[in-house]
């Protein structure tokens, strides 16, 4: 595609202009982003449930016209992600890193939280720590690029730690969902 910025921004502009279905589409989003807008001054709960009861007809119309297609997308989606725990690339296990230690700086910091909440988070996410620092190690040991996916999936040791860091990573992720949603029940319960 050899379009200047101009004419991919023309382009842009003109596509709800061409076909009838586009316009009726733009319409029924001009709608729900008025009502929306208007509830906001009025708080109506009549309103906010009927423009989700909207939206979710809306999206459903067209999930029952293309199902086949979105079939086929989450199919994919789920195996891009089953390929990304199972043979994550190196940016992927470095964001599951990061992730990680900002998990267990935010828990160092709050105070709020249940000692055994920290405990448990510590624990995971120092595990999770010891393991990419591990991982690391290895590479450097065995003078193997971080870059270069195939050496590390074939150097058994690599592997095994990459598997067990995302089983850990997953574990922690769960963790944390379910305390908070927890917490949030526990919460409104008191309430």
């Amino acid at each position: 595609m050899d379009l200047s910025i101009i004419e991919q921004l023309i382009t842009f502009i003109a596509l709800p202009f061409q076909s009838f279905l586009t316009i009726e589409i733009l319409l029924i989003f001009l709608i729900i982003l008025i009502f929306l807008i208007y509830n906001e001054k009025r708080q109506s709960k009549k309103v906010k449930y009927s423009l989700i009861s909207l939206i979710i007809f809306f999206f459903s119309l067209l999930v029952f016209y293309f199902q086949e297609d979105i079939v086929t997308v989450l199919s994919e989606i789920i195996k891009t992600i089953m390929r990304c725990f199972y043979f994550p690339n190196i940016l992927f296990y470095i964001l599951t890193t990061i992730t990680s230690l900002i998990i267990l700086i935010y828990t160092i910091l709050k105070s709020n939280l249940t000692k055994l909440n920290k405990i448990i988070t510590y624990s995971i996410t120092l595990i999770h720590l010891f393991l990419f620092t591990n991982f690391i190690s290895l590479a450097i040991t065995n003078n193997i690029s971080l870059t270069d996916t195939a050496n590390i999936y074939q150097h058994d040791n690599m592997f095994i730690i990459v598997l067990f860091s995302q089983i850990i990573f997953i574990i922690l992720i769960l963790y944390k969902l379910i305390y908070h949603f927890c917490h949030i029940r526990h919460s409104k319960l008191e309430k």
